[in-house]
């Protein structure tokens, strides 16, 4: 399956994800100190719930990441439908649009932007 660019905002949180796993990377290096006995306990301790910790935001962010990415997604499919219906809508009489408007959903969006877009150049004739 073909990958979607991230958009801004999938990026910024995967680069916070990124960033906190580096972040926690030390405090593993010392948890593995600890369990060496190379520092103190209680260093090595602290560095294991602090990678633990590290971890666990990175998680986070991830499942956050592929939430907007998700979302992302759906608002591009959902305007590429518009158009798509639009184009199909165009040649109906105002009624029917009028009529599909009212039902909703993708139809009457894409029902309501012809509408809108009859009644600008109807203005714009009307000015001239």
């Amino acid at each position: 399956m073909a990958r979607i660019k991230l958009t801004d905002n999938a990026r910024r949180y995967r680069r916070r994800m990124w960033l906190t796993t580096i972040a926690g990377l030390p405090a593993l290096f010392l948890a593995i100190r600890g369990a060496q006995e190379r520092v103190p306990l209680v260093l090595g301790i602290l560095g294991a719930l602090v990678f633990l910790g590290a971890i666990g935001m990175a998680a986070v962010l991830g499942l956050k990441m592929h939430r907007q990415s998700l979302a992302d997604r759906e608002m591009h499919s959902r305007r590429a439908m518009i158009v798509m219906m639009t184009a199909t809508l165009g040649k109906e009489t105002d009624e029917s649009l009028e009529t599909i408007r009212d039902r909703g959903g993708l139809s009457g969006e894409a029902a309501g932007l012809i509408l809108k877009g009859r009644q600008a150049n109807a203005d714009a004739q009307a000015d001239e």
